[in-house]
This record gives C-alpha cells, structure tokens and sequence, in this order.
C-alpha cells in the first residue's frame, strides 16, 4: 500500500495508509501482541459507536484516566470468575478474603496502567507497553489473571491465617499481583513466540 490518501480502484475505499492510523502510530510497532505506542506517545485511540472510531493526542492526565479505564475493564471483566467465587470460599473460612482480593486487584490495575502508559518499564523485555487485545490474548489474560488473583487471595488468607497478622496476607497479596502483573509483558512475549 501506499501513502496516497486517494481512493483505490479496485473497491472504491480509501487505502488504509499511515494517514488513516494517525500519522504512523500504529500499535503493531515492537513485538508481536504488545502495544509499544501507546508506552510511547501520548496519542490513543477511542471507540464512538460500532465500528466508529477516531484518535487524538492527550496531555499525561488524560492518558492516565484512559489507560485507568481500559485496564481495569481489561482486569475487572476478565477475573470475574474469581469474584464471583467468593462466596463460595467463605466456606473454607479464609482469614482476609475480601481485603486481599481488594489488594491485588488494584495492585494489578494500577501496575497495569503505569506500564501501558509507558511510566514504568516491565521487566526482562526490552519493548516497553501492554499487550493488545488479540484474541489469544484475551484467552492467556483470562487464565493468567485469574490464576495470580487466585494465588494472591488465597495465599494471603493462608499466610494470614498461619500467622495470625492479616498485614502479613495483605503483604503476600500485594507481592504476588505486584510481580505478576509486572511479568505479564514478558509472558505476552512468549505467548506470541510460542503461536508463530
């Protein structure tokens, strides 16, 4: 394809060219399945209405609420097999259910945020950014995030209970979604390598 914004002959559309993405910040930059240009650039796409959709450049506040909004809709629609379990493990009586579900998921949300927006680097990878959302990805985040929301609530209930300080839980909480969330590029990196 070319740069040309003119009409293509062949269908009567307009070629899709760096001048429809918004002046080449396409999200595909770095590796596969990461989205490097929003870690980058303070320009981000918005959805209007299906299949509408328009971008434009934010100043750091409003890149912060956008990213704030997209992750925690990412992590809060996605975990909702575990919240939706937690009545059900009041039945083992876990020490500091609620309070450690609580502290990972905003650890999570707020980690995943300051790495989509580019403010802190994850770990072990050298491309800086958030994962898009691939199909295959939204199947790993599915697992991948229930599983750490899982091993922070119930291992902080353990550790809670184990020594008898809920602070303790909320630690062990905060460490295992902090680390995950951090690692969650890299995994995202392998994923992709993985499928290609």
């Amino acid at each position: 394809m070319s740069d040309s914004t003119q009409p293509s002959q062949g269908d009567g559309l307009p070629n899709r060219t760096r001048a429809h993405r918004g002046g080449g910040r396409s999200p595909r930059r770095g590796p596969p399945g990461r989205e490097t240009s929003a870690a980058t650039s303070t320009y981000r796409r918005e959805f209007l209405a299906i299949g509408n959709r328009t971008g434009s450049e934010k100043g750091q506040i409003g890149v912060l609420l956008g990213d704030i909004g997209r992750i925690a809709g990412e992590i809060g629609v996605l975990t909702l097999p575990v919240m939706l379990s937690l009545p059900v493990a009041q039945v083992w009586d876990p020490v500091a259910l609620f309070e450690t579900w609580l502290v990972a998921l905003i650890t999570m949300i707020v980690l995943g945020t300051l790495v989509r927006s580019g403010l802190i680097a994850p770990p072990f990878t050298d491309a800086p950014g958030w994962a898009r959302l691939f199909p295959t990805l939204i199947l790993l985040r599915v697992i991948y995030f229930n599983g750490t929301l899982l091993v922070a609530v119930l291992g902080g209930g353990a550790v809670a209970g184990g020594t008898g300080v809920v602070a303790t839980g909320l630690v062990w909480s905060l460490a295992v979604s902090a680390t995950a969330t951090l690692l969650f590029p890299r995994v995202v990196d392998e994923w992709m390598a993985g499928r290609a």
